[in-house]
């Protein structure tokens, strides 16, 4: 029995999944905010959680934010929200991106920058150089499947099925 992926549904399929993976680099560079696009929170932490990816968090004016740690490689702005009960913390924050999470009520914007006494911890560029390099993963993904499909789809055109390696034969040899 023959595979599917080794069919000609496969290479469709491969061919897809990269150009698709490609399309969601763009899009995720796309949405992330410009710097005049941020707001600004600022107070102490009165509650935290920290699920694999993300710390999510309240500060005392009842902002809800989350930190993801794609955008936080070194984890020293997650560090500093942990201590953030003991003093109080500026965070920098998209207002359109909001998500909801399951054991908390509320809506919880998504985090880019920490500042403690006025020093940020990263700079936006650094956090958006942690995002890239993250993001780029999907696009090499879907470079490797858009190039592995549209290389199997190339073996299963017309032309490389002919005799001889699928070189026409030429006019001298009729």
């Amino acid at each position: 029995m023959k595979q599917w992926w080794a069919s000609e549904r496969g290479a469709y399929f491969f061919l897809w999944l990269g150009i698709g993976l490609i399309a969601l680099y763009g899009v995720l560079e796309y949405r992330f905010p410009r710097p005049e696009q941020l707001e600004t929170a600022r107070g102490r932490v009165v509650w935290q959680q920290e699920t694999r990816g993300a710390l999510y968090f309240t500060l005392s004016d009842q902002q809800q934010l989350v930190l993801y740690a794609k955008g936080d490689a070194d984890g020293r702005q997650r560090q500093t929200i942990r201590d953030a009960a003991l003093y109080p913390v500026s965070v920098t924050y998209f207002r359109q991106q909001k998500t909801g999470i399951g054991f908390a009520p509320g809506e919880f914007h998504t985090a880019y920058g920490v500042a403690v006494g006025g020093k940020e911890v990263a700079s936006l560029a650094q956090v958006r150089s942690d995002y890239r390099r993250d993001n780029l993963v999907a696009l090499a993904m879907g470079i490797a499947a858009a190039a592995a499909g549209a290389w199997r789809l190339r073996s299963f055109s017309p032309g490389s099925r002919r005799a001889g390696g699928g070189r026409p034969a030429s006019r001298r040899s009729r």
